[in-house]
């Protein structure tokens, strides 16, 4: 009885996941008919409020925050190319989270006949690995750009981060 006890986590996640992913199948990601859940019927307008939108990859939404946040915290010199380290990595953490729907597409046309599922499921781990080593490197160098900013710098960057991922510039 013990091991339940100390697996039952473990068992709510695989729940809740199948649970989602039977949804997702149902209703192919998109909002059913009637259930606003508190949401206007015109949520897919341009006009919504944009804390409704769904952020497909955050690294892609605070990529395309970078350039007005390079502007906004007033960098030195020697700030600067611990800037353009960091931005690299973000890019490079963007870029691995662009794999997967590309990488999706290809195997929807596909009719099943010519890509074994062992490989779907090795593109699937290969992509999730390449996008977290990205995130990883993303992490370690913004903790160094960090060590570099002044107080009031580092308390802009926390905030644009954060309003990356509220209020996503053109994430399309």
């Amino acid at each position: 009885m013990k091991r339940f006890t100390d697996s039952w986590p473990l068992v709510v996640l695989v729940l809740a996941l199948a649970v989602a992913t039977n949804a997702e199948g149902q209703f192919g990601g998109r909002q059913r008919q009637g259930s606003g859940m508190g949401r206007s019927s015109h949520s897919n307008d341009a006009t919504s409020d944009t804390s409704t939108r769904v952020i497909a990859d955050p690294m892609i939404a605070i990529e395309n925050e970078l350039p007005s946040l390079r502007i906004e915290l007033d960098l030195t010199e020697t700030q600067k190319p611990l800037f353009d380290v960091f931005e690299r990595e973000v890019r490079h953490a963007a870029d691995a989270g662009r794999l997967r729907p590309s990488h999706q597409e290809a195997f929807r046309i596909d009719d099943g006949s010519s890509i074994p599922a062992e490989t779907v499921f090795g593109t699937i781990a290969d992509d999730d690995a390449q996008r977290a080593d990205a995130a990883s490197r993303s992490l370690q160098t913004m903790k160094k750009l960090f060590l570099a900013l002044s107080p009031e710098q580092k308390k802009q960057f926390d905030q644009r981060i954060i309003q990356a991922l509220r209020e996503p510039r053109n994430t399309s």
